[in-house]
């Protein structure tokens, strides 16, 4: 076609000739730092399969993938792994790929945020074209200009897709006892489990299929259950006072006293600014609370709520510790327990209001929601009463100063070797409520090994009807060129993409 001859054979002599790598092409190096992310990639419990073990380092290949892991590779760990392996426009579209790919397989679908991957996805075969061979686009490669359109009309494709048909043939297979007579087993096989099932609906006592608790069940309270082993200890002065001062921060009860509390300090401390007018009040709220309403209630006969009165004589000493808990559709586990596993669950995200300062003299400081990335090192159940209980998981936090940053395709990188807290001191902040706790997971960087990329999780069989935000968040959006021009001087004209519309245009000599 006479076409990319940059690529073209090139002679070096005595009858040999040199094939020029592309620019997708990885050299040996690079397969290896990408297989190796691979077998050192570690998801979260019930996400895939273990991938590493599908990773051959020595032979540089991957195989026994299931049809579940390659959605994973393609929505998640491609972009990951080629980031700092290939040229800047070909990670920009596989990165815009893997977005169309995620949208489209989204629990929740709505009509613009399909409308928007159908006009990107024009655009990014368009980029694919500049980069990949002729003979790589096949009807597979066209494929995704359909599916948007598709999924317009039909609905969420988990709905249309093969893998519960492929599944439930399988379940068929299963049922052949004589080989000779296949159907005939599948008919019988089929009937004994569709009398088991009626049968079941009967037992009400017993767990079958039918009524089995789901994955990651939150409880008949829906606040979360521990799973694993429960240690009964007492709580340190330090972790005491920890808990209980995040506690009160975080109820929404205490808010009238701790506006109180910081006018107060406004009135004591004029002269001071609002940085340490809100360090004292973190300080010494704890321990102004208790002597407030124990003042109130002896001189003015004030009455308080129970919740309120509880909350002022703090919590017991005594204490149980968890090595796994399970809230908000999701599994965590302390770091020391998955060390040993091939999972990771011990990754955490929380989203918090944060107030942000420009310097010790700022004076119009600002809120804003500002995510901090943690593993759980300890989950424990402190308790007030009988009935007024509190989990909270104690986690090694990321300083988002110094230990986190953004690389040029806008993906989050932290680093655990600066840590937000490295003594335990009092007036450190390292707990956090199990309802607030995200999950994510992590992935370690190729080139890089002390930084990680992460990975938000989506809950597991759970939605949010009331939430604007996605339910799987894609990478973030690339910035492709809009125009795209391949000229053709032999042919006589020039194709024009914009925005994935496709002119061809007559060249004319001036």
């Amino acid at each position: 076609m006479n076409i990319r001859k940059p690529l073209h054979l090139q002679s070096r002599g005595m009858n040999k000739a040199y094939l020029p790598p592309a620019q997708f092409t990885m050299t040996k190096d690079e397969k290896y730092l990408f297989l190796k992310m691979l077998k050192d990639v570690r998801v979260p419990n019930g996400y895939s399969s273990n991938i590493s073990r599908c990773v051959r380092l020595q032979n540089k290949n991957i195989s026994g993938l299931k049809s579940h892991d390659s959605h994973i590779l393609m929505q998640q760990l491609i972009p990951l792994g080629v980031r700092g392996l290939l040229p800047k426009n070909v990670v920009q579209a596989l990165i815009e790929l893997s977005n169309f790919f995620r949208q489209l397989c989204s629990k929740v679908n709505r009509q613009t945020d399909v409308a928007n991957i159908q006009r990107r996805i024009a655009l990014t075969l368009c980029h694919l074209e500049k980069i990949f061979p002729p003979a790589f686009f096949d009807i597979m490669e066209h494929l995704p200009i359909h599916l948007g359109d598709e999924a317009l009309v039909a609905g969420a494709i988990q709905f249309r897709w093969m893998y519960p048909i492929e599944r439930y043939l399988l379940t068929l297979k299963q049922y052949v006892r004589n080989r000779a007579h296949p159907e005939g087993s599948m008919a019988k096989g089929y009937l004994m489990e569709e009398c088991m099932n009626f049968c079941s609906q009967y037992l009400n006592d017993v767990e079958t299929k039918l009524n089995r608790l789901v994955r990651n069940y939150n409880g008949a309270a829906n606040m979360g259950r521990a799973v694993g082993e429960t240690i009964t200890f007492n709580l340190g002065h330090t972790s005491y006072v920890q808990c209980h001062r995040y506690i009160l921060f975080n109820t929404k009860a205490v808010e009238p006293f701790l506006k109180k509390h910081l006018e107060e300090l406004k009135m004591k401390m004029p002269r001071a600014d609002d940085h340490q007018h809100r360090n004292e009040h973190f300080k010494t709220f704890h321990t102004w609370f208790k002597e407030h309403v124990h003042t109130l209630r002896r001189t003015d006969n004030a009455i308080f709520s129970e919740e309120i009165h509880t909350l002022a004589n703090g919590p017991h000493t005594g204490a149980r510790r968890f090595t796994g808990y399970i809230t908000n559709g999701f599994h965590f586990r302390v770091k020391s327990m998955d060390d040993r596993r091939a999972s990771q669950n011990s990754s955490v995200a929380l989203k918090a209001d944060t107030i942000s300062y420009a310097s010790q003299k700022d004076k119009n400081p600002r809120v804003g929601a500002v995510y901090y990335y943690g593993q759980v090192t300890d989950i424990i159940e402190i308790r007030y009463t009988n009935a007024m209980k509190y989990v909270l998981f104690k986690c090694d936090w990321i300083d988002n100063v110094r230990g986190k940053k953004k690389d040029n395709f806008k993906f989050t990188l932290i680093n655990f070797n600066h840590l937000l807290y490295r003594d335990d001191q009092i007036a450190n902040e390292p707990f956090i409520l199990v309802s607030q706790a995200e999950q994510v997971w992590y992935v370690a960087d190729p080139i890089e090994s002390d930084w990680q990329v992460v990975v938000k999780m989506s809950q597991r069989g759970l939605f949010d009807m009331y939430s604007t935000d996605p339910e799987t968040e894609p990478y973030m959006s690339q910035q492709l060129q809009e125009n795209i021009m391949v000229r053709d001087e032999e042919v006589g004209w020039v194709r024009e993409v914009v925005e994935g519309e496709t002119v061809d245009v007559e060249i004319r000599e001036n």
